[in-house]
């Protein structure tokens, strides 16, 4: 399971997995370009991205920790 938490401080959006809820294994922030948010997956090979929209973000995101879990399951 994932969790996320939002820090009002910096709006960025950290991702936690259940088994270490204290290491982010991804992010998403604002960009400095109008409307759009950049992504974050910090796990075994990092990988990054953009989209238009917070949520594409998220599912982009979600998508990427999910690939790279099944790979290390493997």
């Amino acid at each position: 399971m994932i969790s996320k938490k939002h820090c009002p401080h910096t709006g960025v959006v950290n991702f936690f997995a259940s088994s270490d809820p204290l290491m982010a294994i991804g992010s998403v922030n604002k960009a400095t370009k109008p409307a759009r948010y950049d992504w974050r997956c910090y796990l075994d090979d990092p990988v990054a991205g953009s989209a238009p929209d917070a949520a594409i973000a998220e599912a982009y995101l979600r998508q990427a920790i999910q690939s790279r879990r099944s790979e290390t399951a493997v």
